[in-house]
């Protein structure tokens, strides 16, 4: 699926990753043997990241789930897609949520103020120079906190920035 060369030098310190990624997963994602064959620091910090998503105080964790998806049908990331469309129908979401999510992201099946939170995420990856202080204290007022809206926004860019990774490593015909 990704393009890369086996990385046998953190052999057994990927093997101990893995064993914790299946416990939570039931398998290695392909996104994450590519990580690791990279460098094991890289799938570390990646599952780092998505524990501390996943265990979010204030953002519902499948609000990051909805926010990938959508980015991911925007820019075409077929593996992305494929991953998060798969992920959120596990969470007992509807196609038919998932589907008007993908079209526009304030059909997220969320309160307005998840709604608002997604639409800054998304204005700091596609208009990032119009972003000023009347949106975040927008957010501000309706109850995130600065910590809250950079945890949104980080990660939203996150995908972005990896999904242009993967897709670049993706398996193509020459």
């Amino acid at each position: 699926m990704f393009m890369y060369q086996k990385n046998e030098s953190q052999k057994e310190r990927l093997e101990k990753l893995y064993k914790k990624i299946k416990l939570f997963y039931g398998a290695v994602p392909p996104q994450m043997e590519f990580l690791g064959n990279i460098e094991a620091d890289y799938l570390e910090d990646f599952i780092t990241a998505i524990l501390r998503i996943a265990k979010h105080p204030r953002i519902d964790p499948n609000w990051f789930g909805f926010v990938r998806l959508h980015i991911a049908f925007k820019e075409d990331y077929a593996y992305c897609k494929a991953f998060n469309t798969k992920y959120l129908l596990t969470k007992e979401y509807t196609q038919n949520q998932l589907d008007a999510t993908i079209k526009d992201i304030d059909a997220m099946p969320f309160d307005d103020k998840h709604k608002a939170l997604a639409q800054y995420a998304l204005k700091v990856i596609y208009e990032s120079k119009s972003c000023t202080q009347n949106d975040l204290d927008a957010l501000y007022t309706m109850g995130w906190t600065q910590k809250d809206v950079f945890d949104g926004v980080e990660h939203a860019c996150t995908l972005f920035r990896n999904g242009r990774i993967l897709t670049a490593y993706s398996e193509k015909e020459a």
